[in-house]
């Protein structure tokens, strides 16, 4: 990617992307969504409730300026305004300016892929990002910058919680239709049982590690996204930070399919070596007497030891159902 050949207030019209460097970050833009592409030093310093950090004058409209890597809540590397750009959004009357480190322009190719994030990847990043993009050489998150606006309270995106994965969902193979995934996993909450058990039509594959890019937005439990195939897929771990410890990079994962209530979305999580392929019979009664946690369908001898059946939609729903809703 070039660098942009930028103007004190040049107009962008164009289909390709706007990529804006913060730090070590990048983020895109819709080359359409971008009106202005304005150097930083034209920026007046000012500050509001809001958090702007300066203003503009264009057209006679004073336009509120945000830092970029403040509002998505990331770390923000731009010390001074020297070398720093402003990309302006927004319709005639609602402009936004957003201060980046740096801004190239990607063109699209028939290559490039747009995928739309699922919505179990949490409400706000759901709302703040339209898809991931990968390019030839890299993939970036696509903002909608009309619901990051702090000026404007960032609107909800009533269509959030209706989107759904488009595409065929792959299977291990048609035996699996009728057979229960066993494995133990540290990502999953913790619960009275050993081993979880998820049916094997909702498993999708069994993976080398993922490498997920972090989403600012995420739920707590989500560590970031990755690309399985031509698929965005949530990596999830409900561990908290310092718990990370126990070299989970080298674990395979499984793929997972939720149902049509969450769109039908994929998520990945890291799982132990030890996995297998069980075909539900008559002897695996329903262990009775233990605690069944609100993510668990039933618990289930196995083998001699209790097995506790996977609800995925019950683990995901609570972020996933209030996906599209924020407060002001």
């Amino acid at each position: 990617m070039k660098a942009l050949a930028l103007d004190s207030g040049r107009s962008v019209r164009d289909d390709g992307l706007v990529c804006c460097a913060t730090g070590q970050e990048q983020y895109a833009l819709r080359g359409a969504d971008v009106r202005y592409i304005i150097r930083a030093e034209k920026m007046r310093a000012a500050s509001g409730d809001d958090g702007r950090v300066g203003t503009l004058d264009i057209a006679d409209q004073i336009v509120p300026v945000f830092r970029l890597a403040s509002v998505l809540g990331r770390p923000d590397a731009a010390a001074a305004s020297a070398g720093c750009h402003i990309a302006v959004t927004g319709d005639a009357g609602e402009l936004v300016g957003w201060l980046v480190d740096r801004i190239v322009r990607a063109p699209l190719s028939e290559s490039t892929a747009v995928v739309t994030l699922p919505v179990v990847v949490g409400p706000f990043a759901a709302l703040w990002f339209e898809a991931l993009v990968k390019l030839a050489d890299t993939s970036v998150l696509l903002l909608a910058p009309q619901y990051l606006n702090p000026a404007s309270g960032r609107p909800s995106r009533a269509d959030t919680a209706a989107r759904a994965f488009r595409g065929p969902a792959a299977r291990i193979d048609n035996a699996t239709e009728r057979m229960v995934l066993l494995f133990s996993t540290p990502a999953l909450p913790r619960c009275e049982a050993r081993r979880y058990a998820l049916s094997g039509r909702q498993i999708v594959a069994i993976v080398q590690p993922l490498s997920p890019m972090a989403v600012p937005g995420s739920a707590p439990h989500v560590t970031g996204v990755a690309w399985w195939r031509d698929a965005v897929v949530p990596v999830i771990d409900f561990r908290g930070p310092g718990e990370h410890g126990d070299a989970a990079e080298q674990r395979r994962c499984v793929i997972a399919q939720c149902s049509t209530r969450l769109g039908g979305a994929l998520v990945a999580f890291a799982v132990d070596a030890e996995i297998g392929l069980h075909r539900p019979a008559a002897e695996n009664r329903q262990v009775l007497g233990m605690p069944r946690p609100a993510f668990v369908s039933g618990m289930f001898e196995v083998d001699g030891e209790a097995v506790a059946l996977l609800d995925l939609d019950a683990l995901l729903a609570p972020e996933a159902n209030h996906a599209g809703r924020r407060s002001a």
